[in-house]
C-alpha cells in the first residue's frame, strides 16, 4: 500500500513537472528572435572579453549567462524607455552597476580595472590654444 502511494506521488511530481516544462517552452516560443539575438551577442562579447582580458575557461562559462542577461535587460531598456531619454540613462547606469558588481565576484582586480577602463574611457584632454 505504501509502495502504492510512492508510486502515485512520483508520477504526480513527474506529470507537474512536464507541465511546467510545457508551459515554460510555450512562453520562450512566443518571442523566439528576442532569445536568440542576445545569446548570440552575448557570445560574441564575452569571446572579445576573453582575448582582451585573458580569461579562462572558468571565468567565460560565468561570464557568457551574466551576458546574456545584460544585453537582455539592456534590449528592454531601450524598447520600454525608448520615448524617455532621462530614464533609459537612469536605467541603464543601474544595470550597468549590477553588472560590474556581478563582474567583480568572477574577474580579478586587474581584470576588473581593465573592464572598467575599456567601459569608461577618460575624457579626451582639450588641446591646448597657442601650441604649435
Amino acid at each position: 500500500m505504501c509502495k502504492l502511494h510512492s508510486a502515485a506521488f512520483s508520477l504526480l511530481l513527474a506529470l507537474a513537472s512536464f507541465t511546467a516544462q510545457a508551459q515554460m517552452s510555450d512562453r520562450l516560443s512566443e518571442h523566439p528572435t528576442s532569445r536568440k539575438i542576445p545569446s548570440a551577442d552575448a557570445v560574441v562579447m564575452t569571446r572579445e572579453m576573453t582575448a582582451r582580458l585573458h580569461l579562462n575557461e572558468g571565468q567565460f562559462l560565468q561570464l557568457l549567462p551574466l551576458n546574456r542577461t545584460k544585453l537582455s535587460g539592456l534590449n528592454s531598456i531601450n524598447r520600454e524607455y525608448r520615448n524617455d531619454e532621462t530614464s533609459r540613462t537612469a536605467k541603464t547606469a543601474e544595470l550597468e552597476a549590477q553588472y560590474e558588481q556581478e563582474c567583480s565576484r568572477i574577474l580579478t582586480p586587474s581584470q576588473l580595472s581593465q573592464l572598467q577602463q575599456a567601459n569608461n574611457p577618460p575624457a579626451a584632454e582639450p588641446a591646448s590654444v597657442g601650441k604649435g
